[in-house]
């Protein structure tokens, strides 16, 4: 059976697939990988293909199905799903749809002939624009893979590391009244003890020791919040701190650090799951995947994606389109970044399984 990565993903974007409602576009997938004799399951709301080759490692390659939602800036259709002069304008057409049928380009062509060994696993995601459930399902399903590649719109610039994310809260704690009694009942306003810890603080903050990919950690205020009426003072304000983490930094170190700044405040962690990633950059599995891609240098990215959960893992994030294009009013992909997908997962399967095979081996 003959493969159109373009059509198919004129297909996909036809489907609305909004994070948390992908089961339309899923059993969509699903029902294409059935038609084609492959191994397919579902995986909570994703989709997962293995196509097993004789004993090897194990090559993981994931992407998502979920979009972020159309916002009201778009002029064109988000769902026409039509190509037009090489180029398809449409939700989720670069990030991720791009990469997926490039990946099922790849599988495909793995699955029919290959001279390489091993397992290969197809990962197509659900949830990764908002909780990442979806690759937490499929890891729970099968384990860490051997080595994996995540795909994200890069422009095929291979990145093999990641910053983290952490969100942090500082909260203040004052006591309330009556608007109307404020010059007669004592009180601590929250608000104004949050904006005076605040008045001094930067716009952003960079932690010392620069990562050579990732550049600085950053710290970035983010949301502020305080009060529910306009007739009662507020007894407590929180804000909210969008911590950007490169190696070797951490969550706690940026607790340390806000504690220093805002004195009156309590501060915690919301959420640190989200950790760094980075991948050395001669490791064979690097060097074989930035040889599939024709590039001489991998680099690094501040952007979140499913990679996240891969600490422990040789781990590049590669993919066709431009991060640029990803959450913008009419985004589009082009014909030629859908073929060049397609021929760079078909080479970097068979190279990547090889590059683990001979790790494997040596170490």
């Amino acid at each position: 059976m003959s493969y159109d990565p373009c059509a198919l993903l004129a297909e996909l974007v036809r489907i609305p697939s909004p994070s948390g409602s992908e089961a339309r576009v899923r059993d969509h997938l699903w029902s294409f990988f059935q038609e084609r004799g492959l191994d397919v399951e579902r995986v909570g709301d994703s989709l997962l293909v293995t196509i097993e080759r004789g004993p090897g490692p194990t090559l993981l390659l994931n992407s998502h199905m979920d979009t972020v939602p159309a916002g009201p800036s778009w002029t064109a259709d988000p769902y026409a799903g039509i190509w037009q002069d090489g180029k398809l304008v449409g939700l989720g057409a670069n990030d991720a749809g791009a990469a997926v049928v490039g990946m099922i380009g790849g599988a495909l062509a793995f699955a029919k002939e290959s001279g390489a060994t091993g397992t290969l696993q197809l990962a197509i995601t659900a949830c990764e624009e908002t909780t990442n459930r979806g690759m937490e399902d499929i890891l729970s399903h099968t384990g860490l893979p051997d080595g994996a590649i995540t795909g994200e719109p890069t422009g095929l610039n291979v990145v093999r590391a990641q910053a983290g994310l952490a969100v942090l809260l500082a909260d203040w704690e004052g006591s309330s009244c009556h608007a109307a009694h404020a010059a007669r009942v004592e009180h601590t306003n929250a608000l104004l003890l949050a904006t005076s810890d605040l008045a001094g603080f930067p716009q952003c903050v960079t932690l010392e020791e620069e990562h050579p990919l990732l550049g600085a950690s950053t710290i970035t205020c983010t949301q502020l919040n305080a009060g529910d009426r306009h007739n009662r003072v507020p007894d407590a304000a929180q804000a909210v701190f969008d911590c950007r983490l490169a190696p070797p930094h951490t969550a706690s170190e940026c607790v340390a650090l806000l504690e220093e700044r805002l004195p009156q405040a309590e501060i915690t962690i919301r959420s640190e799951r989200l950790r760094p990633v980075e991948t050395g950059d001669e490791h064979p599995f690097v060097q074989a995947c930035m040889k599939a891609a024709g590039a001489e240098a991998a680099t690094g990215s501040a952007t979140m994606s499913d990679m996240a959960l891969l600490a422990g893992v040789p781990a590049v994030k590669c993919g066709p389109g431009e991060t640029a294009r990803s959450h913008v009013p009419d985004e589009f992909c082009l014909r030629s970044e859908v073929e060049a997908g397609c021929a760079f997962y078909t080479k970097v399967i068979g190279a990547s399984l090889e590059s683990l095979q001979l790790e494997g081996a040596t170490s």
